[in-house]
């Protein structure tokens, strides 16, 4: 499996070319003024799901995507 990925005007282009016969399969991420970082997190989870690792609950280990705050981020009231 190859993994080809390019920079566009607006976000990114992951290409995925498998060994065989079959027609590779392109991913875009689109960048986005709202909702930017879960949309970021949205492509991740779907390479961990499409190209990672099977993986369980019992797995010893996983890979996660989670959006978290910074250590220093202090909500407004």
């Amino acid at each position: 499996m190859k993994f080809d990925i390019r920079r566009v005007q607006y976000g990114v282009v992951l290409r995925v070319e498998t060994d065989g016969a079959e027609p590779g399969e392109e991913i875009v991420y689109q960048e986005q003024e709202d909702g930017e970082v879960e949309a970021f997190a949205d492509f991740l989870r779907h390479l961990v799901e499409h190209y990672g690792p099977t993986t369980s609950r019992y797995s010893p280990k996983r890979i996660t995507i989670r959006i978290d705050p910074g250590d220093k981020y202090e909500p407004t009231v």
